[in-house]
């Protein structure tokens, strides 16, 4: 039997709340609607993974043929008014560094798997209901890791005076990672391969560092870079990633880092830290932001620079030959 561990005494570290995401289906960009607040979390987490971040946050499991396992999962009306909600399994990919999920009840191989104790759901204000989760994985599934999501959704429609109607859908959901086969849950690894620094056309540092997915999982990347070494032997940061990176196996994606606008260009030592739940990784590479603002506008502005001198020196030609063949006439001062 597998052993659970509740997480409702860790709710600081899963995060009991996400904000609702709003997609508006109609004409009237000058409609507001009211923010709607509510929120699902994962309470079940399997024992092994009790240390881990990410297992606290999403379902991530390794799975034999034919096992069965059960999440329970707290579904949260925090409105001021009663309110009916869905909940759903779908499906869900990785790709460009990120985990999206679809959005229609799309379904996948894993989403056929998946059971939901109560699809329908009506909660009263501030209240909050325990729903169960079930994946029976057959005794003939594809092996390897499947992605999926499950979906916690509330639909509003509101009729505005001018006659055009809005759809709103608002949702939040837990992501599910769940690898089949035998052999045991597979590795977690991967690499930083390169460490560059860069300035935008405005002259703005920034740092990437392109990271690839060694192992035979998916993982959550965040990190932080710090910069030493620099002149005068100058340091800086930590400096936290631009957002979260998500990668299947096999996969690379380039990360970014943004340090302050006034970094001089170095050279410096970027020492670059990643995280995916208990796996690190570290690499630290010689870089220099090449360049500067001014040098940026600098050769922005060359192009234009050289076409109006070029214009004006035509300009100036062309007078000095009229002057030249201009009759010599001399003029009384007034």
């Amino acid at each position: 039997m597998r052993r659970l561990l509740s997480t409702l005494m860790l709710a600081a570290a899963a995060g009991t709340l996400f904000p609702a995401a709003a997609a508006l289906a109609g004409t009237a960009p000058a409609a507001r609607l009211a923010t709607q607040r509510f929120g699902i979390r994962l309470v079940d987490v399997p024992v092994s993974e009790a240390r881990n971040p990410r297992a606290l946050r999403y379902i991530i499991d390794y799975l034999p043929p034919g096992a069965v396992i059960h999440r329970r999962i707290m579904v949260m009306n925090q409105e001021s008014r009663r309110a009916h909600f869905t909940v759903y399994a779908d499906a869900a990919h990785i790709t460009h560094g990120d985990f999206i999920g679809d959005a229609g009840a799309t379904r996948s191989e894993l989403t056929s798997w998946i059971t939901i104790q109560h699809p329908a759901l009506t909660l009263n204000p501030h209240t909050g209901v325990m729903d169960m989760v079930t994946i029976r994985v057959p005794r003939w599934p594809t092996r390897g890791e499947h992605y999926g999501v499950i979906w916690f959704q509330q639909v509003s429609r509101m009729r505005l005076s001018s006659g055009f109607a809005i759809k709103e859908v608002d949702r939040v959901g837990i992501r599910i990672y769940l690898t089949v086969g035998p052999g045991g849950l597979p590795p977690c690894r991967f690499a930083i391969t390169s460490i560059t620094g860069h300035r935008t056309a405005r002259g703005r540092p920034y740092i990437t560092a392109r990271v690839d997915d060694t192992g035979g999982q998916a993982v959550d990347l965040n990190g932080t870079a710090r910069l030493t070494g620099g002149p005068g032997n100058t340091s800086a940061g930590p400096f936290n990633a631009h957002q979260v990176t998500t990668l299947a196996p096999g996969q690379s994606w380039t990360m970014t880092f943004v340090p302050g606008s006034k970094i001089p260009n170095g050279p410096w030592k970027a020492t670059i830290t990643l995280v995916s739940g208990l796996t690190t990784s570290t690499a630290a590479a010689t870089i220099q932001f090449s360049g500067s603002p001014s040098d940026t506008a600098w050769t922005a502005r060359l192009p234009i620079m050289i076409s109006v001198a070029g214009a004006v020196m035509a300009l100036l030609i062309l007078a000095r030959i009229r002057f030249r063949r201009a009759p010599q006439t001399r003029h009384a001062p007034a």
